[in-house]
């Protein structure tokens, strides 16, 4: 008998049988193939539900609402399509043989004709991941944040709708397939202790859903772990595109699947925060998604088994993330990192427009570790938009020294990382997050490297962080990103950071000699130098600007 050691996916289209229009897809995966049941994401009905409800009260007071009352109070036509290599798998199934099921000539007949099988199904149970819910309801409520497409029809949507798709969420749809031929399959799912901020991912899933399966069935894309929330990191945000019920894989060199454990299952891959776009995608472990169907009056038994591996997470780019602080003067707040060790006082290099009001409040430094200090100001660059920095230092318990990070020579093209706090402040509790990009532009003049360009999502709050190249060397400090001052629009994958290579010997004099005139090398007096830091036009003059 032949054993699938892959997730088998696919994409699930959903209307409505009131004679309305409306129509929604998804991607999924096949939990059991056993017996049929497909999993997909809750948002593959957020047309078919609205606040007042039956299905959506019982959803909300209960956590579960089962496939009896969806196909009373919400009759659906559903429809799952899945890889023609389904049917393929099951030809030499024991199970097949056993159960004397075969396939009926329309399916084979629409095998014959299609790159993917469509096949009926019916939903079977609602369920909300609890531990999920509570997260997003700390990180992300629904008054500043939007998903999916609210933010390009919001004129069209009222607010009940957005509090539907919003507790749609951390929802999850099991689906049962009719027609179905059972063959014998597993796969392996990643324990979310083992996952760690800038491990290499994938998604498989679906991108347009049903638009045309043929076409888009089961797309790959790649990125990596951005950042990780509650007790189970049940929460995985990253940045690259994908589509709601796919599947998050963990990556590696590797072409064989079995190779490729199961980390989560995608929920929002489109995400604006008080209007504005962040480049981020969300998951949520695959793990607690099965803890919580559990609690459910279904009778399921998913054929996926727990695999244990030896962490791949890369050990400099660790250090660093457990060494990048959150500074906050007055409730904003940035990123910075450590240049230079004195016993127990760490000097941290962050930008000069993070602290522009200390001189109003204190610096208020909180570690990694949770630990919260109060910094002290060595220095500002108050006299140029251009190298946008500042110098502070605190003394720090000797738990939470940090080790001298490796700076290295920036090279146009390399891949990077950005580290930093951005979009969440201190009070979600979080470690500093990642990005993945590359080095779009070097600018030099004169032999000195004086700008550098990466394609890294850079929003509000990652000033101050470094980039960080493979090797674990700091390239770079966040400065921007570009905002469009005519329209608003930011543009988180151009951003701005000053050059370690040109800064660290300043730097470094600085912090041999004490001499504060040292760093007066740092204020650049170049016209033109000013001007490429303030993005101005030769036409109209400053054109883009953005601080975070």
């Amino acid at each position: 008998m032949r054993i699938v050691s892959e997730p088998v996916c696919g994409t699930v289209t959903v209307r409505s049988q009131m004679g309305r229009s409306m129509e929604n897809s998804c991607s999924g995966f096949l939990l059991d193939s056993r017996v049929g049941h497909f999993l997909t994401h809750g948002m593959v009905l957020s047309e078919h539900i609205d606040e007042k409800s039956h299905v959506f009260k019982k959803l909300q007071r209960n956590l579960y609402c089962s496939g009896r009352d969806v196909l009373k109070y919400m009759p659906l036509d559903v429809g799952v399509s899945l890889p023609n290599t389904v049917l393929k798998f099951s030809e030499n199934s024991d199970l097949k043989m056993e159960l004397g099921i075969t396939p009926s000539s329309a399916l084979t007949e629409r095998l014959q004709e299609n790159q993917c099988i469509q096949f009926p199904g019916e939903v079977c149970g609602i369920f909300c991941v609890p531990s999920l819910k509570n997260i997003l309801n700390k990180l992300m409520p629904s008054d500043s944040w939007e998903f999916g497409d609210e933010q390009t029809n919001k004129n069209k949507k009222d607010k009940s709708k957005s509090l539907v798709s919003f507790n749609l969420l951390s929802c999850f749809v099991l689906i049962k397939l009719h027609e179905w031929v059972p063959f014998q399959s597993t796969f392996m799912v990643k324990p979310s202790s083992q996952n760690y901020i800038g491990d290499p991912v994938e998604i498989m899933s679906t991108p347009f859903g049903g638009l045309n399966p043929d076409v888009f069935l089961n797309s790959r894309s790649e990125g990596i772990l951005s950042n990780m929330a509650g007790k189970n990191k049940v929460l995985l945000i990253r940045c690259v595109p994908g589509s709601e019920g796919g599947l998050l894989l963990e990556r590696n060199n590797s072409s064989d699947s079995y190779d490729r454990p199961v980390i989560g299952v995608m929920i929002a891959t489109l995400c604006w925060r008080n209007n504005e776009w962040v480049g981020l995608s969300m998951a949520c472990a695959l793990p607690d998604i099965l803890t919580a169907m559990e609690a459910i009056p279904v009778s399921i038994s998913p054929t996926v088994s727990n695999l244990i591996l030896n962490s791949k997470s890369d050990p400099a780019l660790q250090n660093l993330v457990n060494s990048v602080p959150l500074i906050s003067v007055r409730g904003s707040w940035g990123s910075g990192f450590t240049v230079g060790i004195h016993g127990n006082e760490v000097i941290l290099l962050t930008c000069n427009h993070v602290v522009k009001d200390c001189s109003l409040s204190a610096v208020r430094i909180k570690w990694p570790s949770g630990n919260v200090y109060s910094g002290k100001l060595l220095y500002r660059n108050v006299s140029s938009p251009a190298f946008d920095l500042a110098l502070l230092s605190v003394k720090v318990r000797p738990s939470d020294l940090p080790s001298i990070p490796q700076t290295a020579l920036v090279e146009e093209g390399e891949p990077v990382f950005g580290i930093g706090h951005a979009v969440f402040n201190e009070e979600y509790d979080l470690l500093p997050s990642a990005t993945s990009g590359i080095v779009s532009k070097v600018h030099r003049m004169r032999n000195k490297v004086v700008m550098v360009q990466t394609t890294c999502a850079i929003h509000a709050g990652a000033s101050g962080g470094p980039i960080v190249n493979r090797q674990g060397g700091i390239v770079g400090v966040t400065v921007c990103n570009a905002k469009d001052v005519s329209s608003g629009a930011s543009y988180p994958h151009i951003n701005m950071s000053v050059p370690m290579e040109t800064v660290l010997p300043i730097i470094q004099q600085y912090l041999q000699t004490k001499d504060i005139n040292v760093l007066e090398q740092l204020q650049i007096k170049d016209p033109y130098e000013e001007g490429l830091w303030g993005l101005e036009t030769k036409q109209r003059g400053p054109k883009f600007s953005s601080k975070l």
